[in-house]
This record gives C-alpha cells, sequence and structure tokens, in this order.
C-alpha cells in the first residue's frame, strides 16, 4: 500500500473512532431505573435497622402504577427476629397501618383483608378503591409495617405475591416486587461519661444570727394572800368580887340572922341600878302595837273593798 493509501486508512480510523466515542459520551447513562419504568412493589426503607425491643416501621410502596383500582400483597417475614406490632387496637388480632395510596381507607376506599400470624410470620393486606372513586395514577404508600426487634439478626422481607388491577378484575396491572429486610441489633449501651472533678466549694459566709427573740418579761407572781390574824380570845369576865362587907350590916345582920329574918338585898328591887323598862311597861307596850296594826289591816281592807265596789259599778253602768 501506498503510503497515501495508508494515510487515509489511519485518518478514517482515527474519525470513526472520534465519533464512536463523541455518541458514547453524548447517550444517557446506563442505569437499572432508567430501564425498568413500569409499576412496581417496593418496601421502604430496606435494610430497616432496628434494636432489640425497639420499633420501626416499613412502608410498601407502588410506584408508577397507572390506572389503579385496587392492590393484594402477601408477604413473609422470620418470626424469631422480629414480630409485628398490632396498628388497630380496636380490633381482634395484629393487623397492619393503612396507606394513603390508592385512597383513604376510610373514604373513598375499603381495607378488605388485615391479618398478621406472628407465630407462621405471614403478612396479608387488600384494598380496593370504592365506587364512584376513579382509579389513580402515580406512587404512594399502600401500608405500614411496624416491626419490633425480638433477637440480633436478619430477617428477609418478601413477597409471596403483589398484584394491581384496574377498576375491574379482568383488568390486571402487571408490576415488578423486590424485598426488603430488618436488620436487629443489640441495643447501645451508654459509656459511663466520667464524673467531673468536684471543684472545692466556697466557704459559705456565715448566715446572719437572728436577733434573739425578746425573753417575755416574768408575770407578777401573784402576792400571796394575807394569813387572817386570828381572832382575839375573848379575855375572861373577871369575877366579881363580893361586895365589902359592911361593918354595919354584918353587925346588924348578926342580929338578923339570930333572929331568923333574910336581910332583902339592894339588887333586887325592880329599878335597882338596871336603867331598864319595868315589865308591866313592855307589856303595854306590845298590846298598844297589836291594836295599832289590826285597826290599820281593818282599814286598808275595807278600803279595798270600797274601791272594788267603785270600779264594778263604773263597769255597769
Amino acid at each position: 500500500m501506498s503510503l497515501f493509501g495508508r494515510r487515509t486508512a489511519v485518518a478514517a480510523a482515527a474519525i470513526a473512532l472520534l465519533s464512536a466515542m463523541l455518541g458514547f459520551s453524548l447517550s444517557p447513562p446506563f442505569s437499572p431505573t432508567a430501564r425498568a419504568q413500569g409499576p412496581t412493589v417496593s418496601l421502604d426503607p430496606s435494610p430497616a435497622n432496628v434494636d432489640i425491643d425497639d420499633t420501626v416501621d416499613v412502608a410498601i410502596v407502588l410506584s408508577n402504577v397507572t390506572g389503579l383500582f385496587s392492590a393484594s400483597v402477601h408477604l413473609t417475614f422470620d418470626p424469631s427476629r422480629v414480630q409485628v406490632v398490632d396498628g388497630d387496637l380496636d380490633h381482634p388480632g395484629v393487623q397492619i397501618i393503612p396507606g394513603t395510596f390508592p385512597g383513604p381507607w376510610q373514604d373513598p376506599g375499603a381495607v378488605t383483608a388485615n391479618v398478621v400470624d406472628n407465630e407462621q410470620g405471614t403478612i396479608s393486606y387488600d384494598f380496593t378503591l370504592v365506587d364512584p372513586a376513579s382509579a389513580v395514577d402515580g406512587s404512594g404508600t399502600l401500608a405500614y409495617i411496624r416491626f419490633e426487634g425480638i433477637a440480633v439478626g436478619e430477617s428477609t422481607v418478601a413477597f409471596d405475591t403483589a398484584n394491581l388491577w384496574g377498576p375491574t378484575p379482568d383488568q390486571p396491572i402487571s408490576c415488578t416486587s423486590s424485598a426488603g429486610s430488618v436488620v436487629v441489633e443489640e441495643a447501645p449501651t451508654s459509656t459511663p461519661q466520667p464524673t467531673p472533678t468536684r471543684t472545692a466549694t466556697s466557704t459559705r459566709t456565715p448566715t446572719a444570727t437572728s436577733d434573739g427573740t425578746d425573753t417575755p418579761e416574768p408575770t407578777n407572781t401573784p402576792k400571796p394572800t394575807k394569813t387572817p390574824k386570828p381572832t382575839n380570845t375573848p379575855k375572861s369576865t373577871a369575877t366579881p368580887k363580893p361586895p365589902a362587907a359592911n361593918p354595919q350590916a354584918t353587925r346588924s345582920g348578926g342580929a338578923v340572922a339570930a333572929s331568923g329574918a333574910q336581910p332583902t338585898a339592894s339588887g333586887a328591887l325592880p329599878s335597882a341600878g338596871t336603867g331598864g323598862m319595868p315589865a308591866q311597861m313592855w307589856r303595854w307596850f306590845f298590846l298598844s302595837g297589836a291594836v295599832v296594826m289590826g285597826l290599820a289591816t281593818w282599814a286598808f281592807t275595807f278600803r279595798f273593798y270600797a274601791r272594788q265596789k267603785e270600779d264594778e259599778r263604773f263597769w255597769h253602768r
């Protein structure tokens, strides 16, 4: 080959290589998501991490759906690693929590199946819109599963079935599903923080001593009552001395005694040395008082009787 031919071939090869490189750089990058544009059923988050005796919510997500009217999913999990926490305490059994896509579960939609078996590790959930609701397009959360970690390890959460339909059962919507997992971990033990060294506390200033309470003045001690003086014992009356003997009387007395006659003592007379009223006068005094009292009583009775008669005459007029 001539030199010109070799140069022409090299140039053509360079141009072809440059075109290939330019075409590759202008083409969109490869992506599994870009390639899978159809409806999908998945779990979010995946994997979900949870501590023992703690809970985590995992959403069942429907994506890129057109004309969706009802959905039905059946899942399995490892009951030795995780358990499903009841999402509806008002109904018996264990249920998961309804979502909002393709519609609210009260209106315009209805949950036709919601059963969890924590012994077998199965979940069944069916939802459908109710006429006159229309089919919906888009993405959203079909339901939430609340898992509780009971043992360290990983539990796969897989879809046994995942079915979507349009307004009628004869309008199935083709979709793909992807499994998820829940990883149960030991609860982290909190590292005890070192106890901070206490700084020397400042010496407290002595609190001001409160003034002493006033000492109550002593109450006046009542003076002792005076002991009554003993009453003076009446002095014994002096025994009157016998009158001195009159010599004359003695002399005459001898004569009287001799004759047998008793001499009359001067103190025996009624008015001798007593100064009192004679007994006759007392009798006249009491008699006169009785007469006066009788006259006064008669006058008062007569006056009272006369006044009563006057009153009777007055009232009988």
